[in-house]
């Protein structure tokens, strides 16, 4: 938070203890994604479920992600392109990609730090939980827009399985993946891999990925021990970025990659039941990834030189925080240290080989409290600060405030809230030797929000949010000067309508709408004015599930080098699946995607991948 900034908390904690009475605080877990304390804040967080991931039988989570009300999801180049994820209209690497808790942006690439969903196997997730609005008051630099957490398949107390499974596509992609979970009274162990090949399911573009996962959960005391391990490896080919792709590109030579994902973790919970509840989380990561781009041949846009990268990225946090639940308050302080190290060795071809590579270490002292109070009558507080200090680097506060109003027992709730934001420069931003600049001041965010949300029995919820977004002092690069600067100012204000219904015990549907409206001194590229999905599941059977979605956007900008800027047109589609349990240890899951094979495109001159059909046969013992 900026000095002189705090009379808005200062207000909502005041009104918060007038208000306060004897009611109890609610029960659910806390969700960490987008508060340390506030369990189940309306509004304040989107969940796709594995139910729904199995449903779709993605390539990446980047599919599951596009059907979340606000959230802008696709590949840039297919199967072995990059990552695009907007949060209400934000740029990609505004985001904090979270792995159970694990930070897994790297700053070291030309993106900025945003991260390659691709490299995730679906399968091995539980949930995702998006928050659409600054984090920064709880997870500091890089949750600008807001935070996704990405949540591994864990071991359950008691049980004890092996299971396997096949997965087939039209165009020849295929999977396998197999799986040991064993359980034990206060504990589990979970160990899987998996591997996954794209084949020929977009044009000119191809994935290998293989994974490794291990989670031991154990209770020790009134402690929850959590032990987390993953190995991730993938190769990647694609026509490079803004090339103009399969159908544009003069130059037919393909961008190829490779990386690996290294993660460990482990944690120590109290009980959530306890009046104090001190944790500590450990946290690792290390990211390489190797890439060759050939050579963009100028087209309406000045074309770009062939280049080569090699970077290495690790990072290490320490998280240590003290919870206190009492009456009606639950409130937690802590400290955090996080250390950065990023390495890049790479050539830009300008007829001869010139090095461009770059070494930065960065080091971040954090200390957070966070404090939510249900006084009664209906009403909720919550509140959100935190300091982070960058040795040699300057410090950001961050603050938020949230409130809520339930009038009626069974009736909406109303809900408002407001956030700060900060971005840390990139290490590629900052120390390139062609176009770095050591002076780029941190992005920054103000987020306000408010709406109202209707919440029934089985889950059910309808929500309608309006919000506005300012981000100032954006990193853009600047011709002129040759070198990344800070200067653009954008806002966004929008509105979304998300809901799950279940009419019937045996149907349930769920949708998301979202509309918004961009100021920005520049068209911003990937984000349509409308976009909306809408999901259906029926159980015909004990053992048979049908279901079926339709999914649609609206027009958008977007640019390539061979035509410049250009207004792509919207496209809408629709899927079929079935589920079909044969016996308690063999199930059959099939999907249609894109049934009417609606050709459209992403990205300029990346034809979608038409009409798809997966199936994937699984087996327990």
């Amino acid at each position: 938070m900026e000095r002189g900034g705090l009379s808005l908390f200062d207000a909502a904690y005041w009104l918060a203890m007038a208000a306060a009475s004897a009611s109890p605080p609610p029960s659910d877990a806390i969700v960490v994604t987008a508060s340390r304390t506030e369990p189940a804040a309306a509004g304040g967080l989107s969940v796709v479920e594995a139910e729904e991931i199995e449903r779709m039988q993605p390539a990446s989570l980047l599919e599951a992600l596009d059907d979340v009300a606000g959230v802008r999801a696709f590949s840039t180049g297919g199967a072995g392109g990059r990552s695009l994820l907007s949060i209400r209209g934000g740029e990609p690497n505004f985001t904090l990609v979270l792995l159970d808790g694990i930070r897994l942006n790297d700053p070291t690439n030309s993106r900025g730090g945003g991260f390659d969903f691709f490299t995730i196997d679906p399968a091995l997730v539980e949930r995702i939980e998006v928050a659409r609005d600054s984090v920064s008051a709880v997870h500091g630099s890089d949750a600008l827009a807001g935070a996704v957490n990405i949540r591994l398949r864990a071991p359950a107390a008691g049980n004890r399985r092996l299971t396997a499974r096949a997965q087939a596509g039209s165009e020849g992609d295929s999977g396998l993946g197999a799986g040991l979970e064993t359980g034990w009274r206060g504990g589990g162990l979970l160990a899987a891999g998996s591997w996954y090949d794209s084949g020929g399911l977009t044009a000119g573009s191809s994935l290998e990925r293989r994974q490794a996962l291990a989670q031991l959960r154990h209770l020790l005391g009134g402690y929850e021990a959590r032990l987390l391990g993953l190995y991730g490896h993938s190769e990647r080919s694609a026509f490079p970025e803004d090339s103009g792709g399969p159908r544009l590109a003069v130059n037919r030579e393909r961008e190829r990659g490779r990386a690996e994902l290294m993660a460990a973790g482990v944690s120590l919970r109290r009980d959530g039941a306890a009046a104090l509840r001190p944790n500590l989380s450990l946290a690792w990561s290390r990211q390489e990834d190797r890439s060759v781009t050939p050579a963009i041949a100028p087209g309406v846009l000045q074309g770009t030189p062939a280049l080569g990268a090699d970077s290495r990225f690790s990072r290490f946090e320490a998280i240590a925080d003290v919870g206190l639940g009492r009456g009606p308050l639950v409130a937690t302080a802590g400290a955090a240290w996080l250390r950065e190290s990023g390495r890049s060795d790479g050539t830009i071809d300008f007829g001869f080989p010139l090095p461009v590579g770059f070494d930065l270490v960065r080091t971040t002292r954090s200390a957070f409290a966070e404090a939510s109070l249900r006084p009664g009558a209906g009403f909720g507080f919550n509140l959100a600060a935190r300091y982070d200090d960058v040795a040699h680097g300057g410090h950001s506060w961050t603050g938020r405030a949230a409130a809520s109003w339930r009038p009626a027992r069974g009736g909406p709730t109303l809900f408002a809230r407001a956030g700060e934001g900060y971005k840390l420069p990139s290490f590629y931003a900052l120390a390139h030797p062609l176009i770095g600049n050591p002076a780029l001041r941190p992005e920054r965010s103000r987020n306000v929000e408010a709406g109202v949300e209707l919440t029934g029995g089985s889950g059910d919820f309808i929500r309608l949010a309006l919000f506005s977004n300012r981000f100032r002092d954006l990193i853009d690069f600047d011709p002129a000067t040759f070198t990344t600067v800070n200067r653009d100012r954008v806002r966004v204000h929008g509105a979304e309508l998300e809901g799950r219904w279940r009419p019937v015990a045996s149907l349930s549907v769920a949708g998301a709408l979202s509309w918004l409206d961009l100021d920005s001194p520049t068209p911003l590229r990937g984000r349509p004015r409308w976009q909306g999905a809408l999901r259906a599941a029926w159980q015909a059977a004990k053992a048979l599930e049908l279901n079926a979605a339709v999914r649609f956007n609206s027009d958008y900008f977007d640019s390539s080098i061979p035509t410049g800027l250009v207004r792509a047109d919207g496209h809408g589609e629709a899927d079929l699946g079935v589920r079909w349990r044969l016996s308690e240890r063999f199930s059959v899951t099939a999907a249609l995607r894109n049934v009417t094979g609606e050709q459209y495109e992403d990205a300029v001159g990346f034809p979608s991948p038409g009409r798809v059909a997966r199936m994937t046969v699984a087996a327990g013992f």
